[in-house]
This record gives C-alpha cells, structure tokens and sequence, in this order.
C-alpha cells in the first residue's frame, strides 16, 4: 500500500458494494483522487452530484468505477469503519438453524448477527459458488459491544455433502489482517494520505477457502468448548475470483474399504499416497464335532488299566512322566500307543466355538520398476499391538513381504515387473503360527477395531542392480 492512490470520499463506493445505503452526493475532489479521473475546468462540470450522472465526465465515471471496486477490495484505504457496516446489520439468523437442512442464506457482502446460545448450539449458513475455483471469503467479528473479541468459536467450511474442506478457530491471528501504509516504522508515509486509525476490522477474523466446484458450500459456526456460550457475532461472506485453474474431480481426503473385501478377488483398490482406512471384526463360528471324535487324550494308569485319574495323586504320579502333575498327554510328541483316548461330555458330540476374524485385501497396480513405501497407522492411533502383512504378485507366484508389522512401522520395498500387487492383512498368528490339536483352530492375535496405512508409489526406480 505504499504510494498508494488517494481515497478521501470512498465511503460511498463501498456503502453500496455492500448494500447498506443509497449514493451519496461527492464532490468533484473525488475526480482528483480517482484514477482517470481530473479537475480539468475545461471537461464537464467540475461539481458532480452522484444521483445525476447524467452531468458526469467520462474520466469521471471511469474513475468512480474503479475507486468502487478498489474500495470493496481495501475497504480500510478508503476510510470505511467496519462498525458502520456491522451497527445496523438487518439480517441475522434464524434459530433454529442448527443442521444443513435449516442452513440461512448468506446474502454475499453483507454482514449477519448470530447468537451461540450454549456449547452445543451450531449455527448453519450456505452461499454458491458459481463456477470452479473460486474463493470465499469469510469475516468474523464479536459482538457489537466488543467487536475485536472474536476468539471463542469453530468454523467450518463444507461441502455439498457435509464433508469439511477446511476448519479455523475464530481468533485472530495479530493486530492486524490487512496491511496499511505506515503499519510499518520503515514505510515511506506520503504525507498527502491519511493513516486510519486503527478499525474493528484490523483485529477481525479473516478466512479465505478456495472452492473446488461450482454449487452449494456450507458454513457453520459453534462455540469452542463454552468460550462462546451466550455471545453474539457477526458473520460476511463474500465470493472472489482465484487464479487457481486445476481442475477438481469429486474425491476426498482419505479411502475406506469396502465389505467384503475377505477374498483376493474382492480386493479394495488403492491409490498412491492417499490413506485407506479400514475396520477389522471378527464373527463367532461354530461346529459339530461328533462322538469319535470328541476326546481328549491322557496317560493309562498301569494299576487300574484305564486312563489316568485326575482327581487321584496317586494315579497321576504312576501314570504320568516325572515333573508332569496332571493326566493330559501329548499324542503328537509320543511314541505311539503311549496315550489312551478319553471320550468327552459322556461319549457326547458337542458344538465348539471361535472367532473367525478379517482377512482384509488390496490391490495396487504399478507400470513396474519403482520403489514403495508402506505404513501402518500413519493417520491415526491403531489398538491392536500387531498384523500379519502379506505383500504377493501374480498369486502367490512371488511375495514380497510376509510378516508381522506394528502400529507406526514402515516397509520400503522395490518391485520389477509391471501389473497387479496384492496386500492381504490377517491377523498374526501366535508363536508360530500354532494350531490347536483338539479343535485345528489357528491361534491367533486378537484383531478388532479400526486401522489406516498409506502406500506411496514414489515412481524412482530401485537401484539395486
């Protein structure tokens, strides 16, 4: 703002950029002040009366039209005191406007009143965008009685669908959100222009979010814990044209998985440096396990000639090997004929139970030769202690990783040939992994809960060879 162009009579331009009041009449030092504009006596009359422009020059209406929009970008170089604005608002909210589908319309540059009437209370407003890219600005200020007293509350910026594009407490971040001429002790000040005074609007809170997409975006403003309980504030938007020209295809911040996904042919897709986030359950499964069946086995006692009597020290102590104090045998490590089979439940079948858990897989395509990187947990708290990774390609036919990793770990690998990678996360199998003998269940850690991992494709060849 140094040097810059000399507004005195402003305040009208933006009073109706804003729509807070009728044109006011302007004296021809205006014409001066603008750009194009002059206080030549020999053009057009050198007194003009805004509500006539029929007596109006040309430079004249040429430079009123460019202090106007000037004015509504740098409202304070014009001399505008936001209070004028904000004292007299005329629009407000309407409770209870606490959800999307009771959202206020936002009016653009003019200023609303809202009121948070305890911590749990959200006020809603929408406004659209009209075409890709642009930027919304948002002003914030407190209560008429303390305007510069922003601090005490969330807001939020939404899509369409509720999804958070961006959020920002309202406190203000310095003296000042917009710099002046003479802000600073090494400006040069041109003693032809005032310095403001110091406004409501230089301790506002002053967001500005680019906007993917054209249509409807959504703004909500709650009490940051009880800091904004039973205050008032005061809220603009206002729409902008960005020079960001990219285009913005519907996605989102994160993936999820998608049940059922246990099969290598049911796969979730993943993308490169984009987080996947997943649940692991688990679900009880039972089945019949028939009398021939259903026994356990134990040691013979040699006096009795039956099985060994648990409840009888001294059949355990002649049956059993030294250093053993109960009956069970082992009749995978014992020489055969060793151990006696023991009908269970009475010669019975009974039903046994277990938790069959997720076998959650993904599937990365690669052009091939580049490296991978690989993380557990990277967005996020995990509550189990471990998983079971398998990393395979073409079936099995070569395999990558295949082993435990732990919230917080990482793997760096390469990969050769171009095509479709397997990630397959299971639970970890316990020392071993060991299967139960009496019922072939796999032990297994518990794994239950939410998870997240990132897979980054960095495209940079291994150069290992």
């Amino acid at each position: 703002m140094k040097n810059s162009l000399h507004k005195t009579a402003r305040w009208s331009a933006l009073a109706v950029a804003m729509g807070v009041m009728s044109i006011l009449s302007v004296q021809s030092q205006a014409t001066i002040n603008w750009p194009e504009g002059t206080d030549d006596p020999s053009k057009e009359s050198s007194t003009y009366n805004a509500t006539d422009p029929a007596n109006a020059s040309k430079d004249y209406r040429k430079g009123y039209k460019t202090g106007a929009a000037d004015c509504v970008k740098n409202p304070k170089d014009c001399g505008v005191l936001l209070e004028d604005v904000v004292a007299n608002p005329g629009w407000g909210e309407t409770e209870p406007n606490d959800h999307m589908a009771a959202a206020d319309r936002l009016l653009l540059n003019r200023f609303y009143k809202g009121n948070s009437l305890d911590k749990f209370d959200k006020d809603w407003y929408y406004v659209g965008a009209t075409k890709p890219n642009q930027n919304l600005v948002i002003s914030f200020l407190g209560d008429q009685a303390d305007y510069t007293n922003t601090a005490g509350w969330v807001v939020e910026v939404r899509d369409r669908n509720g999804n958070v594009l961006a959020a920002f407490d309202s406190t203000t971040s310095g003296p000042g959100n917009v710099y002046r001429n003479g802000d600073r002790e090494e400006d040069i000040v041109d003693p032809s222009e005032p310095i403001l005074a110091k406004t409501p609007l230089s301790d506002a809170k002053i967001i500005l979010v680019t906007l993917g997409n054209a249509g409807r975006y959504y703004i909500s403003v709650a009490s940051q814990e009880d800091k904004g309980e039973q205050r008032a504030y005061h809220i603009a938007a206002m729409i902008s044209e960005s020079d960001q020209i990219s285009p913005n295809p519907d996605t989102n911040f994160f993936d999820t998985e998608t049940e059922i996904n246990d099969t290598q042919d049911a796969a979730d897709p993943l993308r490169s440096n984009v987080h996947m986030f997943g649940t692991f359950g688990r679900k009880m499964v039972k089945w019949f396990v028939p009398p021939e069946n259903n026994v356990e086995w134990v040691y013979p006692d040699p006096v009795t000639g039956t099985y060994c009597n648990p409840a009888d020290i001294a059949s355990i102590l002649r049956s059993v090997p030294p250093g053993q104090d109960d009956c069970s045998c082992d009749v995978d490590n014992t020489p055969a004929g060793t151990c006696m089979a023991k009908p269970k439940n009475n010669g019975e079948g009974t039903w046994e139970y277990a938790y069959d858990y997720d076998n959650d897989w993904f599937e990365y395509r690669s052009e091939g030769n580049e490296q991978l990187h690989f993380e557990m947990c990277a967005k996020g708290n995990c509550d189990f202690a471990r998983v079971h990774l398998r990393v395979i390609y073409v079936n099995d036919s070569v395999v990558l990783i295949n082993g435990p990793i732990q919230p917080g770990w990482s793997y760096d690998f390469g990969i050769v040939r171009p095509g479709t990678y397997f990630f397959e996360l299971s639970p970890e199998p316990v020392d071993g992994p060991r299967v139960d003998p009496e019922t072939g269940v796999h032990t297994v850690d518990d794994l239950t809960g939410p998870y997240n991992f990132l897979l980054r494709s960095t495209r940079l060849p291994p150069n290992g060879n």
